[in-house]
């Protein structure tokens, strides 16, 4: 399986480490590449096209994708980006870690990365193009919806539901049956004790509303 990174160095190259992981360990997977705007090369490989122009399109059908053009505070910027590419969700590939542990009653969409030693829980449910960074949980029975991102060692708890374009922060968790609002952000460590609501910043614990994102940004 051939994959294009859509991005650039950050999450992309952490993306196109775990895909060299996977290859080692007899995956049939190869990055190839990247579309980037600014750059020629990205730690070796290629920019194969730009992604403001759409150069996905001039790519053979036999390549998949993997979008990682996340960022904290801009999650709906970012979100609202990928789908104005317009790819076909069958083109975009699911990549999971050797050491990833994913439950036999979990379920996910396409376009995920389970990087080292994350796990999904048993009857689990992440959408699409949702990263989870290394040591990140996905508690049983949770709900997540589509472009999230887990930071290292980021957890829910059981029976949770977490909305699209929520960003956990690095270390962060929470309690069972939480429910946390669309392009919400909890901070490095956040303990969250009670609903977070669309588009606000948590921060502390246990977790408290220091903040809003504009969605318009």
């Amino acid at each position: 399986m051939k994959i294009v990174i859509i991005g650039g160095r950050g999450n992309g190259t952490v993306v196109a480490s775990t895909i060299e992981d996977c290859k080692k360990a007899g995956q049939n997977i190869h990055c190839i590449g990247f579309l980037n705007d600014d750059e020629k090369e990205i730690n070796g490989y290629p920019v194969v096209g730009k992604i403001r122009n759409k150069d996905w399109e001039k790519l053979p059908n036999d390549v998949m994708f993997i979008y990682t053009m996340s960022k904290v505070k801009l999650a709906y910027e970012r979100h609202m980006m990928l789908k104005n590419l317009a790819i076909p969700l069958s083109r975009f590939a699911n990549v999971v870690h050797p050491t990833a542990i994913v439950s036999n009653q979990a379920t996910m969409g396409r376009g995920n990365v389970l990087m080292a030693f994350a796990q999904l829980g048993p009857n689990a449910t992440i959408g699409n193009h949702t990263l989870l960074f290394t040591h990140s949980y996905v508690g049983h029975d949770d709900t997540v919806g589509e472009f999230v991102f887990l930071a290292a060692y980021a957890s829910t708890g059981a029976w949770c539901y977490i909305g699209d374009g929520v960003h956990l922060g690095h270390k962060s968790s929470m309690l069972t049956r939480i429910k946390i609002g669309k392009y919400a952000v909890t901070g490095l460590g956040a303990v969250v004790t009670k609903d977070i609501n669309d588009f606000e910043i948590v921060a502390g614990v246990p977790a408290k509303v220091i903040g809003k994102i504009d969605k318009h940004i």
